[in-house]
C-alpha cells in the first residue's frame, strides 16, 4: 500500500507546467549571467485533490536530478518547498521558509529582517526558485490590504537585486485572487489552470493509471477497466480530479486485499467510498443506478474541509 501512494502518472498538467518551470529556470541562470534581476516564475492552480502539490514534487526532484548530473550551476540550482500555514501572514510564512531552509527564528522580527534573512541564506545555499504551496491559506484576513502586503513581498523575491529567486506556486481556485490582485505578480507567474477530467479526454490515462496500480499491488482485473460505465462512476466520484480518482483506487485495493481478495470489482471501490465520504448507500455512486445525480462535488468538500480542519495555524 505504501509503494502504491507513491506511484505517479506524468499527465499532460504534469508536461506542460514542468515545461513552464525548467523555462524559468533557464531564464534565471541567463538572465542573472547578463545582469539583470527581474525573473518570472509559475503557477499551477486546480482544486484541492486535483495532484498540484504531487506534480511540483516530482518537478522538483526531476530538477534537481538533471542539475546534479550537469554539476555546479553558477547561480544555484535548489528549490525550496514550504506549504503556507493556514491563516498566515507574511511574517508566519517567513518564517516557515527560515524552518525550511534550516534556519528557524524564534524571538520575534518584523517582516523586513525576516525577509533580508530568508534572501541571505537562500544566496547561501544556492536557492534558486522558492515553491510555495497552498497559497489560498495566506492572510488571517481576506482584504484588499493584506492581499497586497502579501501578494508584493513575495513578488519582490523575483526583483531582488542581490539574489533573486523564481517563485513557483499552487493554489486552489480561491488563491487565484491574491494572483490575480497584482497585475506584474500575474504577468510573472503566468498561471496554469488544471481543468477536471472527462471521459472523452482522459478515461485511456485513468485506464493506464488504474492497470498499473492493480499490476503493483498484485490485484487482478476481471474486466472492470473495460467497462465505460465504470470509469464514467470513478470520474463523477472524484468529481473529475485525478489525484482523489487515485486515491479512491487505492482504497479500494486497500479493501480489496482487506478481504484477502485478488479480484477486484464494483463492490470494493464502493466501500471505498462509503468509508471516505461515511456516506449511506443512496449517496453511493458506485452502488445506485442513477449515480450521475448524486451530488459528489458536496461530498468531497466537506471531505476536504474536515481534513483542514486537522491542519493547525503556527504561532507569530
Amino acid at each position: 500500500m505504501v509503494s502504491l501512494e507513491n506511484y505517479f502518472v506524468k499527465t499532460q498538467t504534469y508536461w506542460d507546467f514542468r515545461d513552464r518551470v525548467f523555462k524559468v529556470l533557464a531564464a534565471r541562470q541567463a538572465r542573472l549571467k547578463a545582469g539583470k534581476h527581474e525573473l518570472k516564475g509559475a503557477a499551477l492552480i486546480g482544486p484541492a485533490g486535483a495532484g498540484k502539490s504531487r506534480i511540483v514534487k516530482e518537478i522538483i526532484q526531476e530538477y534537481h536530478a538533471l542539475t546534479e548530473v550537469c554539476g555546479r550551476q553558477e547561480f544555484g540550482a535548489q528549490i525550496v518547498s514550504v506549504i503556507v500555514p493556514g491563516r498566515a501572514s507574511v511574517k508566519d510564512t517567513l518564517k516557515e521558509i527560515l524552518r525550511a531552509l534550516g534556519y528557524p527564528v524564534k524571538s520575534n522580527r518584523d517582516e523586513d529582517y525576516l525577509t533580508q534573512r530568508v534572501m541571505f541564506f537562500m544566496k547561501k545555499m544556492g536557492v534558486a526558485a522558492l515553491h510555495l504551496d497552498e497559497v489560498q491559506d495566506s492572510g488571517r484576513y481576506k482584504t484588499s490590504d493584506s492581499v497586497e502586503v502579501f501578494s508584493k513581498r513575495f513578488r519582490n523575491l523575483m526583483q531582488d537585486r542581490e539574489w533573486p529567486v523564481c517563485l513557483i506556486m499552487t493554489a486552489t481556485p480561491e488563491g487565484k485572487m491574491l494572483i490575480n490582485h497584482d497585475p506584474t505578480l500575474t504577468r510573472r507567474l503566468r498561471p496554469v489552470e488544471m481543468k477536471p477530467m472527462s471521459f472523452k479526454n482522459d478515461s485511456i490515462v485513468l485506464r493506464k493509471a488504474l492497470a498499473e496500480l492493480f499490476k503493483t499491488a498484485g490485484i487482478l482485473d476481471t474486466g472492470l477497466l473495460a467497462q465505460d460505465e465504470f470509469i464514467k462512476i470513478l470520474i463523477h466520484a472524484s468529481v473529475g480530479r485525478f489525484g482523489v480518482a487515485m486515491e479512491m483506487a487505492i482504497e479500494a485495493i486497500g479493501e480489496c486485499l482487506d478481504e484477502q481478495s485478488r479480484e477486484i470489482d464494483m463492490g470494493f471501490f464502493a466501500d471505498a467510498y462509503s468509508e471516505r465520504m461515511d456516506c449511506d448507500e443512496e449517496l453511493n455512486p458506485f452502488v445506485v443506478e442513477n449515480w450521475s445525480a448524486i451530488d459528489t462535488g458536496t461530498a468531497l468538500q466537506r471531505y476536504e474541509e474536515e481534513r483542514r480542519k486537522r491542519r493547525r495555524p503556527k504561532s507569530s
